[in-house]
């Protein structure tokens, strides 16, 4: 552990290569069996990766042994996480936990387990300003929405903690390298008008959030308070986290799946990811850059490069799109001095590009050979943004 720190240390001081961090994400329906983990680790190290970002709490169940949280359907008597590090630590990469924060379900049934969050603490999720949970929504209301699925609340301490103790419990059981949080955030500006919220901010500012749909006076400077204040409740998570890491496993490192562009972040998902990262919240960000644009690939890069570039990991995604395509963004990234690059996902990984990846990223973090933006394929702007 001691290692993976000072190399990490290095990186912040620029004197690490160029791309020092060389991760996967891994996605958790590739940690059912042994044999599925085996394929996933193989593929990691022939592409020259350092590091694996591991699903192990998806829709509130775990993908390891866990007196939290119910456990998620895999291989009986095995335990996802256990193995993996075991796998791949002789490999040479490191293993972060991946935790899914405030998303806590997304199919369209509920939980089977009665013991699931879904079920134990429905006064935990956020609501709609009609005061509906996001419990409530079907699928295709989801989708509607901009909602993922059953989401908790940041403003409501119990959660804070609950996701702490989560962290706490994968850090001192398993010798993991750092915990990833993932879906750090609000969905939208649409959702956190629970009601527990909305008294917690008239109790804090004698306002209420709610007067942004009525017709009064102060709208602007409401507005403004009503935003900077869901952004500190989502704030307040990441330094509970911090804080029970510190206290109970301080060499673990602490990283988050972040919106690339850090003014986005913010004024729409309530994640001032730039704050974290200057007040030493976070170890680092993975910036998820998973569009099929080049040119929004390239802005993209440039915004989430602009504050600590060596505490910023670019995310790429090649499920959506060739990686010939993916690695545009991440040359731009990297030429801006950014630690390095991590892939969505593992899992869609395919033989071309494993070999078109290590030659990018070279086994001691290098590119081999430059690379000819004559063979991109650039995707015409009509087809989206997976952001």
């Amino acid at each position: 552990m001691l290692t993976v720190i000072l190399i990490f240390a290095g990186s912040v001081q620029g004197t690490a290569p160029a791309c020092s961090s060389r991760y996967f994400w891994v996605v958790r329906d590739g940690l059912t069996s042994p044999e599925a983990i085996d394929a996933l680790v193989e593929n990691a190290a022939e592409a020259g990766a350092n590091g694996l970002i591991v699903q192990v709490v998806g829709r509130a169940e775990a993908y390891y042994d866990s007196s939290i949280l119910p456990l998620a359907a895999f291989q009986e008597d095995f335990d996802p996480l256990e193995y993996i590090i075991m796998r791949a630590r002789p490999r040479g990469m490191e293993v972060h936990a991946w935790v899914n924060a405030f998303l806590v379900w997304s199919a369209p049934q509920p939980p089977s387990d009665s013991t699931h969050i879904w079920h134990s603490h429905p006064d935990w999720f956020i609501a709609d300003r009609y005061g509906r949970s996001s419990r409530d929504y079907s699928r295709t209301e989801c989708e509607e929405k901009g909602l993922v699925g059953a989401t908790l609340s940041p403003s409501v301490p119990a959660v804070r903690e609950f996701i702490a103790d989560i962290a706490v419990e994968i850090a001192t059981e398993y010798n993991v390298d750092g915990i990833h949080l993932d879906y750090i955030r609000y969905p939208n500006p649409f959702f956190g008008f629970e009601s527990s919220s909305v008294e917690a901010f008239y109790f804090k500012t004698g306002r209420d959030p709610l007067d942004l749909f009525r017709r009064s006076s102060g709208a602007e400077e409401l507005s403004e308070l009503w935003s900077q204040w869901k952004i500190s409740q989502v704030t307040m998570t990441v330094e509970t986290v911090r804080s029970a890491l510190r206290g109970e496993s301080p060499e673990t490192l602490l990283s988050c799946a972040v919106m690339a562009d850090p003014y986005e972040a913010a004024s729409h998902y309530s994640c001032d990811w730039r704050y974290w990262l200057s007040a030493g919240l976070v170890d680092f960000v993975c910036t998820m850059v998973y569009t099929t644009d080049s040119a929004k690939a390239r802005e993209l890069a440039i915004l989430g490069t602009g504050i600590h570039p060596s505490r910023v990991v670019h995310g790429i995604g090649i499920y959506n799109q060739s990686i010939t395509s993916a690695l545009i963004g991440a040359q731009e990234a990297l030429a801006r001095k950014c630690s390095g690059i991590c892939v969505f996902s593992l899992n869609s990984l395919s033989s071309d590009s494993t070999w078109m990846l290590r030659n990018f990223w070279g086994q001691t973090g290098h590119s081999e050979y430059p690379i000819d933006s004559a063979v991109f394929h650039c995707v015409s702007n009509d087809e989206g943004s997976a952001l």
